[in-house]
C-alpha cells in the first residue's frame, strides 16, 4: 500500500472511531449507565472537547395535540373584572377548567358570558370576598385538587400620605393586598404537592419594586407579594410547582378609572410614559400568567415578570422625541 493510501486508510478508521463516540441524539445509553461506566469527556485532534449528546427526543418539547391546559384546573380570585377577566378568559381559551371567585357577580357573570362567546366554555363562579375565610372554603369545595392558582385580588385604594394614615387603613391594605394570598396558597397547596405538581401565579405590582408616594403601605405589601413568591418557590420547588409573579403597571382596567380621563386629557404624552407607547390591556397579564404556567416555562420559579410595557426598564426616564430622553418631563397643564 502506498504511502497516499495509508493515510487515506488512517483518516478513515479515525472518523469511524469519531463517529461510535458522537452517537445521534435518542440513542440508548441505558447500558453503559446501568454498567456503572464512568463519563470520560474526549479530546479530539484539535483540542477542543466533545460537545455533549443532545437529550433524547422524548425530552424535547413538543407541539401539544391538545389544548394547553386540557385536563387542568385553575383558580383565580377577583376574576370578575379588569386583568383578573383577562386572565380567566386567557386560560379557558387554552383549555382550562377554570373557576372564579369576586365578590360581584354581575361583573363574574359578564366574564363566563365573553368566555363562553369565544372559546365555547365558561368558568364556574364563587360569588364572595376572598378576604372571608367562608369563601376560602366555598372555593376550595368547588375546584376540588387546583393544578393553577392565579392569586390576583387587590387594590391600591384608599390612597394618601402615610403621615395622616392610621391602623385601620394598614389594616385594610394588608387584607386586601397579603393576607388572603397567603390563605387561598395555603389551602390549594397540600393538594399540588401530593400530586406532585401545580403552579401559582401571584399578581403584585410594579409598585412593589420602586418607591410610590401616596401609597406607602400598599407599595409595601406588593414588595411582601414579591418576597412571599420567591420564598415560597424555593419552599416547594421539591414537591414539583412553580411560584412566580406578574407585576403590572399602567393598565386599562375598572378599577383605574383615572386612567380612562389621564389617557384620554394626555394622548400625546402616553408615548413618552410608556416605552412601548400605550397603556397595558388585561389580554397583556392573562397571555403573561398562560406562560408562566405552561410548560414553556418549566426552568422559571421564583421571579417577578414586569408586565408594564417598560416603563421600569429607565424609571424617571421620559421621550423627548426620537432620539432624546429626559428625566424632567414636560408640563402637563
Amino acid at each position: 500500500m502506498g504511502r497516499r493510501a495509508r493515510c487515506a486508510a488512517a483518516v478513515a478508521v479515525r472518523l469511524r472511531a469519531s463517529h461510535h463516540r458522537r452517537r445521534p441524539p435518542g440513542g440508548d445509553v441505558r447500558g453503559r449507565a446501568e454498567a456503572g461506566a464512568e463519563a470520560v469527556t474526549s479530546l479530539p485532534s484539535d483540542g477542543l472537547p466533545v460537545p455533549p449528546e443532545p437529550p433524547a427526543p422524548s425530552a424535547l418539547p413538543r407541539v401539544p395535540d391538545a389544548p394547553l391546559f386540557a385536563h387542568r384546573t385553575a383558580v383565580v380570585t377577583g376574576g370578575g373584572g379588569g386583568i383578573g377577566a383577562g386572565i380567566v378568559r386567557a386560560l379557558i381559551w387554552h383549555g382550562a377548567r377554570v373557576v372564579l371567585a369576586d365578590v360581584d357577580a354581575g361583573a363574574a357573570r359578564r366574564t363566563a358570558d365573553l368566555a363562553a362567546e369565544e372559546s365555547g366554555a365558561e368558568p364556574e363562579i364563587v360569588v364572595g370576598d376572598i378576604r372571608a375565610p367562608d369563601t376560602v372554603a366555598e372555593l376550595t369545595d368547588l375546584a376540588g385538587p387546583a393544578d393553577f392558582l392565579v392569586n390576583n385580588v387587590g387594590d391600591y385604594r384608599p390612597a394618601g400620605p402615610f403621615l395622616t394614615s392610621d391602623e385601620t387603613d394598614w389594616q385594610h391594605m394588608y387584607d386586601l393586598n397579603l393576607l388572603h394570598i397567603l390563605r387561598v396558597t395555603r389551602a390549594f397547596l397540600p393538594g399540588m404537592a401530593e400530586r406532585g405538581r401545580g403552579g401559582i401565579v401571584n399578581l403584585t405590582s410594579v409598585e412593589g419594586l420602586r418607591g410610590i408616594p401616596g401609597n406607602a403601605v400598599y407599595g409595601a405589601f406588593k414588595a411582601a407579594v414579591v418576597n412571599f413568591t420567591a420564598s415560597l418557590a424555593a419552599e416547594v420547588g421539591q414537591y414539583g410547582i412553580r411560584v412566580n409573579a406578574v407585576a403590572p403597571d399602567l393598565t386599562d382596567s375598572p378599577q383605574t378609572p383615572m386612567w380612562a380621563g389621564t389617557r384620554a386629557k394626555y394622548a400625546d404624552h402616553v408615548g413618552s410614559w410608556v416605552p412601548v407607547g400605550r397603556f397595558g390591556h388585561a389580554s397583556d397579564h392573562g397571555d403573561a400568567v398562560v406562560f408562566l404556567l405552561s410548560e414553556q416555562s418549566r426552568f422559571i420559579t421564583g421571579e417577578t415578570l414586569r408586565v408594564d410595557g417598560g416603563t421600569l426598564a429607565a424609571p424617571g426616564w421620559f421621550r423627548r422625541d426620537e432620539q432624546r430622553f429626559t428625566n424632567m418631563p414636560r408640563p402637563l397643564h
